[in-house]
């Protein structure tokens, strides 16, 4: 008599030990370089808590006092929080996957590219804004596909706590809005802008990365001044080639697939239209 029998390894297991995999690796080698110059930074910053500093909003430092308060100022505790950060990353990468009608193949190798990256390893692995950012566009992207993929405009609602959250981590996040903004101007997407929780989702954004926005007025936009001081004395220019050469070096082995990806996709796979796979959502 047949069975319906699930197979062993399915997407859900396999993304999980991929994931924990991440997690073992940044974990067993924390000890590998001492603490960096910017962690010691953080680590003072938590000392003195406030709505911003000169290079990056209060969320770092808010962690850094968090996860040291738990686990004393010890290197193992400054690098748990990039470590579990990489490994949500992966667990993420997978769910995109799954909702652009990927499956167990697609969303495995969609985790296993995150691990391979380079630039991914060097994160995950030194305390600061960086292993989180990604985390933070990652979520905004999630919720971007299924809000298109379900209708549903409750999704805009966490995606303006989490695109807040990510302004109080780093402020490249609003580059990041501004992509998902013209994004959805050039494409069908566009019909977001007339729904109420779209607005509610911006608002909540907006009210959470207020009081960052309250202190840069307080003391004269110090991190504007930094940014300029920067470019000028601190930042190397590349050309595009150089640009992109870099990005090849940071995304390594997953190189092949970041490529794939510029495949124009048919309309009838697009988020929105008919859906390969189960949805996650």
């Amino acid at each position: 008599m047949a069975t319906n029998r699930k197979p062993l390894w399915t997407a859900t297991r396999i993304v999980l030990v991929l994931a924990l995999a991440k997690l073992l690796l940044h974990l067993l080698t924390y000890r590998g370089y001492g603490i960096f110059r910017d962690e010691l930074y953080y680590l003072a910053c938590s000392r003195h808590l406030a709505w911003g500093y000169v290079e990056f909003p209060p969320m770092i430092a808010v962690l850094t006092r968090a996860v040291t308060a738990m686990l004393g100022e010890t290197l193992f505790a400054v690098r748990l929080l990039p470590a579990v950060a990489g490994a949500a990353l992966v667990v993420l990468a997978a769910m995109i996957a799954r909702e652009l009608g990927g499956g167990r193949f697609a969303q495995g190798l969609a985790a296993l590219s995150v691990i391979c990256a380079p630039g991914w390893l060097g994160n995950n692995h030194i305390l600061n804004t960086n292993p989180f950012e990604p985390l933070f566009w990652a979520g905004c992207a999630w919720l971007i596909i299924c809000a298109i993929k379900t209708g549903d405009s409750r999704y805009w609602l966490w995606f303006g706590l989490v695109a807040g959250l990510g302004l109080m981590n780093k402020h490249a996040t609003l580059f990041f809005g501004f992509a998902v903004a013209v994004g959805l101007l050039l494409t069908p997407a566009r019909k977001a802008f007339a729904q109420r929780n779209f607005w509610i989702g911006g608002a909540i954004a907006a009210l959470i990365f207020l009081p960052n926005v309250l202190w840069e007025i307080q003391w004269g936009w110090p991190t504007l001044e930094f940014l300029r001081n920067a470019v000028k004395y601190k930042n190397a220019i590349l050309t595009p080639g150089q640009f992109i050469a870099a990005q090849l070096l940071l995304t390594g082995a997953a190189t092949p697939v970041w490529f794939a990806g510029l495949r124009p996709r048919p309309a009838a796979e697009i988020p929105g239209g008919r859906s390969r796979g189960p949805s996650n959502c």
